[in-house]
């Protein structure tokens, strides 16, 4: 049953005193105590942590006060774990940019996993226990291939067709839009996440600072050079794998540059059968 207007009053007063420089919507709020409380919510709201339930549900709507206060409180906790699973093949940069995406970032059809807390136990546990098992699944997943393809939505195999290259000759096509999904698989997985989230996802260069705590500049920076890196690799691999001349070369990667983000975009939301 929904939260009566005196008790979302109480709950709503006792965030502001508790976080002042929250700006969350009462009907925000009120929608996140319905959802978690169930047809109890005098006994829901008698144990809940009621603040960390507010950030939490202003972080799910993009708040960046609020995530920024959760990044903060428990940037120790964080760090602590993603250093435990910090690999060769995930440093832990990599994970925490992939855990704050799965926090903060709504994918498509799905909202954020902040937004799932229920405020029953602690936010610091509860953390805790999502990274654990994400990271877990990460390292379970013995295909690098697949693993790549599940974690940064990297496409195991693209049509031709499917990509911007309609200019380009059709004999040169599918080596083109091999060397493309090659280069993504070799950028950083943190590049990938990045692209992704700002070319699939949509996210502007101001979301995407406010969701990895770096300042806007260094965000548009990061997805410059992982735009050129992209483009630099690809073109290694199709000066590698076909006999052309530098002219030639130089005239079908005028053409990919010129689409890059559509190309990018598209190959980047494929996703494996």
């Amino acid at each position: 049953m929904p939260a009566t207007s005196d008790q979302l009053a109480v709950a709503c007063a006792r965030v502001r005193e508790a976080l002042p420089a929250l700006e969350l919507a009462e009907s925000d709020l009120g929608a996140a105590i319905t959802e978690h409380a169930g047809d109890d919510v005098e006994g829901y709201l008698a144990l809940c942590h009621l603040a960390e339930l507010a950030l939490a549900c202003g972080a799910s709507h993009g708040n960046g006060f609020a995530i920024a206060e959760i990044e903060r409180t428990h940037r120790a906790l964080l760090d602590s774990v993603c250093n435990r699973f910090a690999s060769p093949g995930h440093s832990r940069d990599d994970l925490m940019q992939i855990l704050r995406s799965k926090l903060f970032v709504a994918e498509p059809d799905r909202r954020p996993r902040i937004a799932d807390y229920d405020g029953r136990g602690s936010l610091a546990g509860w953390l805790r226990v999502l990274a654990v098992r994400e990271f877990i699944d990460l390292t379970r997943r013995k295909d690098r291939t697949r693993e790549l393809a599940m974690t940064d939505a990297t496409p195991e195999l693209i049509e031709p067709r499917d990509l911007a290259l309609e200019t380009i000759k059709a004999e040169y096509r599918g080596a083109v839009a091999q060397a493309l999904v090659d280069a993504a698989r070799r950028l950083e997985p943190g590049d990938r996440h990045l692209l992704r989230q700002h070319l699939v996802a949509g996210l502007t260069i101001d979301q995407l600072a406010a969701v990895l705590g770096i300042h806007r500049a260094t965000a548009a920076r990061r997805i410059a050079r992982a735009r050129e890196q992209l483009a630099t690799i690809a073109r290694t691999l199709v000066a590698e794998r076909l006999a052309l001349a530098d002219t030639d070369l130089g005239e079908i990667f005028s053409m990919v540059a010129s689409k890059l983000d559509l190309t990018i975009r598209r190959m980047l939301e494929s996703r494996p059968a």
